[in-house]
């Protein structure tokens, strides 16, 4: 019974702490990407080039989404170390020998979106200003830690 009661203990604090179980960080990380890119590319950069009609509450949701994202990054958990091979993962090794500029270029990402999240529901104008701005960041990090794709 003790035996139990113990293990019960130790999994509800590991739980708890976030420490147990946690998903694959190279699945995560792709899942995360995929949905900030999805939010930008799928709806805003659309409304951008007139492939969707500009829509405010649209824009604003998936800005919502990509601040979202982008603030539950935490570069030490899911580009820990073991993690850059393995898994279809088109991270370069560059992320993990350039750490400190690898994380400054996600903290450039996560300050940038929460700059420009005000403004993408303010008109066309005001939400190609964001996209431009967003869209930087992005080139700027997958030019230097991204495979390209084929």
């Amino acid at each position: 019974m003790l035996i139990r009661a113990t293990a019960a203990a130790v999994l509800v604090a590991a739980i708890a702490s976030g420490t147990a179980f946690a998903a694959d960080p190279i699945e995560t990380r792709k899942a995360t990407m995929k949905a900030i890119g999805g939010a930008f590319g799928g709806v805003m950069v659309k409304m951008v080039k007139g492939e969707i009609p500009y829509d405010a509450a649209a824009a604003k949701k998936a800005v919502d989404t990509m601040k979202e994202k982008a603030d539950g990054i935490d570069v030490a958990v899911l580009f820990a170390k073991g993690t850059e091979k393995g898994g279809d993962t088109e991270a370069l090794p560059k992320v993990w020998s350039d750490a400190a500029g690898f994380k400054t270029a996600m903290d450039k990402m996560k300050t940038t979106i929460a700059a420009q999240a005000p403004n993408v529901d303010q008109g066309m104008d005001k939400l190609k200003v964001a996209v431009g701005e967003i869209g930087k960041t992005c080139k700027g990090c997958h030019d230097e830690y991204r495979a390209q794709k084929p």
